[in-house]
């Protein structure tokens, strides 16, 4: 979930617990179109990938496998999501959360009013709205990572854009070499220790089963194994892995907006740049890492590790240059802008609105007939397909009649401590 610019309202509004604080969205004409485009465009994005997690066990991502072999639709979707979605949009969003955060204190410092206890008041709200997310919805959040690394990099934001962008870089480096030293001392790991961590990412098929029926049953029995991965993926894996990952990437989208490149404001040979080194670079890598280390190949552990270098840095290189290449269309906005601008304005109710459609799919919850487990990766675009189309449909819908989605209305109520008004003049 990016950062979303419709929650820095103009000036003139005074609120008691936070003075002179503005309160109603960004007017139309003060926005960044390639920045709600951007938005969007990620949304869509990221459910190609979390529909992995939604319809079936999380060692999917590290085992395609896990639920039977797949055939030949299978194969080819999950081949191209790994190859064009898989952490590029995770990226993208991560490269917008951080362009938000100076466009946010650029805005407020350039009408001379306070932006920090703004900003950590958003954090912590975002922060709170992530845990429930994780713990009551779908363990794959990422709200809480964006939130601990918003209130950790928020200090730098005052940095020049060379310094941000060396800082990014390096947390970048430091995360890859903390996935290549992970992937080496599992192979000087004892046999017991290694066919335990095998089994996590092999799981045997009692333990497949077991977890199946808990998310085919009741919110309890789906509690009991939602609760554990989302605590582990908020304390250890955000120590060696999304600190590093999405914050380096945040570093590094708070010097691109400094530059000027998501907003458009950048030089023609800066877009083609990315978009060159995305082809060159970018995608090689990725393709390379795929044919080096199949997944598919159930030696899931060397692939994760090792594999997922390649496209650990890869995907930089892909997201840029998709970045670029949306900036680059919107110099000439047309039909196509409009919906994709509408769910990035709304990208938080978006965002928490896939995981609900998608749990209510899968799980047994309150379907009579749960979809977990069941479909392969080309059914579950399917899904992917419907939701997109609700989505592209109902937030312009939406916006017609509101001023912002209703998470953002309530996310915006406990930043600024007074309600905010819903509904259109």
């Amino acid at each position: 979930m990016s950062h979303d610019t419709s929650a820095h309202p103009p000036p003139g509004t005074v609120t008691a617990s936070l003075p002179d604080v503005p309160l109603g969205p960004t007017p139309a004409n003060q926005r960044l179109l390639t920045l709600d485009v951007l938005r969007g465009l990620a949304l869509l994005g990221i459910l190609v990938m979390n529909i992995r997690g939604f319809a079936g066990l999380g060692a999917t991502y590290m085992n395609p496998q896990v639920h039977g072999p797949m055939n030949a639709a299978d194969h080819a979707v999950w081949w191209l999501t790994s190859v064009f979605a898989d952490a590029k949009f995770m990226t993208l969003f991560s490269l917008l959360f951080g362009a938000g955060v100076v466009l946010m204190y650029q805005r407020r410092d350039a009408d001379g009013l306070p932006s920090a206890k703004l900003h950590y008041r958003r954090m912590v709200g975002l922060l709170i709205i992530g845990l429930i997310h994780a713990y009551f919805i779908w363990f794959g959040d990422i709200l809480v990572t964006y939130a601990l690394c918003g209130m950790l990099l928020y200090p730098l934001r005052k940095l020049r854009a060379g310094w941000l962008f060396a800082m990014g870089v390096a947390a970048l480096a430091f995360g890859a070499l903390l996935m290549a030293f992970f992937g080496f001392a599992m192979t000087k790991m004892p046999a017991e220790e290694l066919a335990e961590l095998e089994a996590f990412m092999n799981p045997p098929p009692d333990v497949i089963a077991e977890e199946v029926e808990a998310y085919r049953g009741g919110f309890v029995a789906q509690l009991v194994f939602r609760a554990p991965v989302a605590l582990e993926t908020q304390t250890f894996f955000f120590l060696i892995w999304g600190l590093w990952r999405a914050g380096g990437v945040m570093l590094l989208g708070m010097a691109l907006m400094k530059w000027g490149v998501p907003g458009g404001q950048a030089s023609d040979k800066a877009y083609g740049t990315l978009i060159t080194l995305g082809a060159v670079v970018g995608l090689p890598l990725v393709v390379l890492g795929m044919f080096a280390f199949p997944a598919e190949s159930r030696d899931s552990m060397q692939s994760f590790f090792f594999g997922g270098l390649w496209n650990y840095v890869g995907s930089l290189f892909l997201a840029g240059a998709y970045l670029a290449a949306v900036v680059w269309l919107c110099r000439k906005p047309g039909v196509w802008t409009k919906p994709l601008a509408a769910m990035g304005r709304m990208s938080l109710t978006n965002y928490l609105m896939q995981s609900v459609i998608c749990t209510l799919l899968f799980y047994g919850t309150i379907s009579p007939y749960p979809l977990f487990g069941r479909l392969g990766y080309a059914e579950q675009m399917l899904v992917v397909l419907a939701v997109w189309a609700v989505q592209l449909a109902w937030s312009p819908w939406w916006l017609k009649r509101y001023r912002m989605g209703p998470m953002e209305w309530l996310w915006r109520w406990w930043s600024y401590g007074k309600r905010p008004a819903f509904r259109h003049v």
